[in-house]
């Protein structure tokens, strides 16, 4: 029998138990993680970004070890592609004629821009797009572009290179007559972010809240963000589907979002020595492995029409 190329994303059953409160669902977490899809990437061009290191990292290993024809590794500086070229050689016991290494600096929009056009010149066929690159801001620290750092890199600039690849991820699909991939790595603390906690600030703009210094709350700030990060998914899932005749809704690129879940990750190495520690300590008890984690990434990327516009989250579906 030959790998499939795809799987079918199921909204239910499974995920965990109802009721459960938020330290018993990471220990759930940790005793179910998702399955690690057996898939080939065989034939396929895919995009990674922030591909040196956590869930981004394990990511390419698996695209690596299930095939992929070319990889695409998206970083911010030639030594650590280089370096993530070695040891994704080392465990896929491969050679790395299949990977290249593309500059980015989500904050900086101008490098955003080259790294779009550096894309068009690197390949003319892009199957999958994984979107990862992101952080946890420790402290508010506004950037030469006006906003947040967090807010920058986490929605702006991931939304601008989302909108500036949108054109090659379409040629593909034409090309190949089967749906190219854009998947936004999120988190579920989105759910967690209540109206009443903004709206009365700034007429209701969560951006601009965000974008105000004495609004900043490391939770709040981290889970609002990635709220606005889905509110982009959302509206590039709109952007790609098309209506035919009889109202019949389909995708030119299947758009997506996936959380992973808590993992064992560097994404709080900006905290304060404290709150590292504290972090650290949550992290060996309800924290799944990186390499679980990037098996919702990779899922997540081959998830059939059933998942355009919808949340990738512990094997299950939501809107």
């Amino acid at each position: 029998m030959s790998t499939p190329i795809s799987i079918t994303g199921r909204k239910s059953p499974g995920g965990p138990p109802p009721g459960l409160n938020r330290l018993s669902l990471m220990r759930w977490a940790v005793k179910n993680p998702p399955e690690d899809p057996n898939i080939t990437f065989d034939g396929k061009t895919v995009l990674v970004t922030g591909a040196n290191a956590g869930l981004g990292y394990e990511a390419a290993v698996k695209y690596a070890q299930k095939g992929v024809t070319k990889l695409i590794l998206a970083v911010r500086t030639q030594s650590k592609g280089e370096e993530t070229k070695r040891k994704i050689m080392e465990r896929s016991g491969r050679t790395d004629d299949f990977m290249s290494i593309l500059l980015v600096d989500l904050t900086n929009i101008s490098s955003v821009q080259g790294f779009a056009i550096a894309l068009e010149k690197e390949t003319t066929q892009l199957h999958i797009a994984l979107l990862n690159a992101g952080m946890a801001a420790p402290s508010f620290v506004k950037l030469d572009t006006g906003y947040e750092t967090a807010l920058q890199v986490n929605v702006l600039s991931t939304a601008l290179m989302a909108a500036l690849i949108l054109p090659i991820l379409r040629r593909t699909t034409n090309v190949t007559g089967s749906p190219s991939h854009l998947t936004f790595v999120n988190s579920n603390g989105h759910i967690w972010v209540k109206r009443s906690s903004y709206q009365n600030t700034h007429n209701g703009n969560l951006l601009e809240h965000l974008n105000d210094p004495k609004f900043f709350a490391l939770e709040h700030s981290y889970c609002a963000v990635k709220l606005l990060g889905m509110a982009v998914m959302k509206h590039m899932a709109k952007a790609t589907t098309t209506t035919d005749r009889e109202a019949k809704e389909t995708p030119s690129i299947i758009v997506n979002a996936c959380c992973p879940g808590l993992c064992k990750t560097e994404l709080g190495r900006g905290f304060a020595r404290p709150l590292q520690l504290i972090n650290q300590g949550l992290q060996y008890f309800t924290a799944r492995t990186a390499e679980e984690g990037g098996r919702t990434l990779v899922g997540a990327t081959v998830l059939g029409p059933e998942s355009h516009g919808q949340f990738w989250h512990h094997d299950i579906l939501h809107p």
